[in-house]
């Protein structure tokens, strides 16, 4: 009979000769229980010695709030990757979780005088209910919280995953417990935060380690990067096969697609930026897509990749296409490959995920809904000037941009569609 490991509880702790460090009240408020929030804001505020304490609201029926509950607030990081030449793995269990608790639970947080500042999912549902705390705190007469909103103020880069049930079953059992919340992550972790000079005193982060205050364009600049090459390898990948970046990157005539997208239209419109840091980014950047230590799944990575589109790739394909008076080949066929992913998304019944199916296989697909269901009343089998037309007038979808209007776009992108339809291991040479 296979023996029962215990839950991971505060009271392991001593046990595994963990030192306790958890806070004893709450004056931080987190909407969104991601893997961006959990596995990396809240991996670096733990790192904090006088961390805050925290308050998970979940905004979407997941029952992690639940299962957090049930541990005490307590849950494991496993981090795995490579520091400079040297492979790591180690076991962190975050103890910044004070409570964690539903949406519907939410608007009596609002009167919570401790709670000091705030971090904001990049979610359309976690930013309405921060919206409506921030609403109920003014009505209660309450002094207004600062929200750190995910992706927009603040960059919380960083590969994190919660861990695939048979991967999770393995590592408790190597752990000598088990944890319903157990999440993997890369090595490589920062925070950077958009905040002014009197409140970082007051946020007590400052000089923790992967916590950055003083260049968010430096952060900027490397987060972009790393979703360019996102960008040009996630929904190319996904169609010829690959379920993971390594897959990306091990796959021949996807990897010198990618290195070709970046020398030869990502970093000559980066061209006013500083050459030799750009670079560094660009192999900080392949370092990471090929961890051999974890199993980092392709269309997670590349959750929001409309998003990251619109904030990044989408500026360096126009500035090609204005130079060239024609679209830049690759980031052309990116788009036209992300529209044909985007399409195949449906609705699933049982669980309302969105999912796209490749053969017998369907995974969720992670994006703002409202960009979901648009694309699910379409379909990759259109006519692919149909499909091209639909897809790139929609202006709710591109920042309010209709993409028809570079030069050549539209008719590049109905024939890289006609292309994979055709060959759906089409990549341009």
């Amino acid at each position: 009979m296979e023996f029962e490991l215990q839950r991971l509880h505060p009271d392991m702790l001593k046990r595994y000769e963990i030192a306790d460090r958890r806070p004893g009240r709450v004056n931080v408020i987190e909407f969104g229980m991601s893997e961006a929030m959990l596995g990396t804001v809240n991996r670096l505020l733990d790192d904090a010695p006088c961390g805050p304490g925290v308050v998970c609201v979940e905004v979407e029926e997941t029952g992690f709030a639940r299962r957090l509950e049930e541990q005490g607030g307590l849950y494991t990081l496993v981090i795995r990757g490579y520091e400079g030449d040297d492979p790591v793995r180690r076991e962190q269990v975050i103890q910044r979780v004070v409570r964690a608790c539903e949406a519907r639970e939410a608007e009596s947080l609002a009167g919570e005088a401790g709670i000091e500042y705030g971090f904001v999912d990049d979610s359309d549902a976690a930013r309405a209910l921060a919206a409506r705390f921030a609403e109920r705190r003014a009505a209660a007469g309450l002094g207004a919280v600062k929200l750190f909103y995910l992706g927009q103020d603040t960059l919380a880069d960083s590969l994190a995953f919660r861990s695939e049930p048979d991967e999770a079953a393995r590592l408790c059992r190597e752990m000598n417990y088990r944890d319903d919340m157990l999440y993997i992550a890369e090595s490589y972790a920062r925070l950077t935060l958009d905040a002014p000079e009197a409140l970082r005193e007051r946020l007590g982060l400052d000089g923790v380690p992967g916590i950055r205050f003083d260049d968010p364009d430096a952060a900027r600049l490397k987060a972009g990067v790393f979703d360019a090459g996102l960008f040009l390898m996630a929904a190319p990948g996904w169609l010829l096969g690959c379920d993971t970046l390594r897959d990306c990157m091990n796959h021949p005539r996807l990897r010198k697609f990618v290195g070709e997208g970046f020398t030869e239209e990502v970093m000559p419109a980066l061209v006013a930026l500083d050459r030799a840091a750009v670079e560094r980014c660009v192999i900080e950047s392949f370092a990471r897509y090929e961890d051999p230590l974890n199993r980092n799944r392709v269309l997670r990575a590349a959750h929001h990749l409309i998003g990251r589109f619109v904030q990044g790739p989408l500026d360096s394909l126009r500035k090609l296409a204005g130079a060239d008076f024609e679209p830049p080949r690759r980031l052309s066929f990116a788009l036209a490959a992300t529209i044909m992913l985007y399409a195949g998304t449906r609705p699933d019944p049982a669980t309302g995920q969105y999912t796209v199916a490749r053969g017998k296989t369907a995974e969720a697909l992670h994006d703002d809904e409202a960009i979901l269901k648009t694309f699910s009343t379409l379909a990759h089998d259109m006519p692919p000037e149909s499909l091209a037309y639909a897809a790139l007038a929609d202006r709710e979808l591109w920042g309010g941009a209709d993409l028809r209007q570079i030069d050549g776009l539209e008719e590049r992108v109905a024939l890289d569609i006609a292309n994979i339809q055709r060959q759906p291991d089409y990549l341009p040479e």
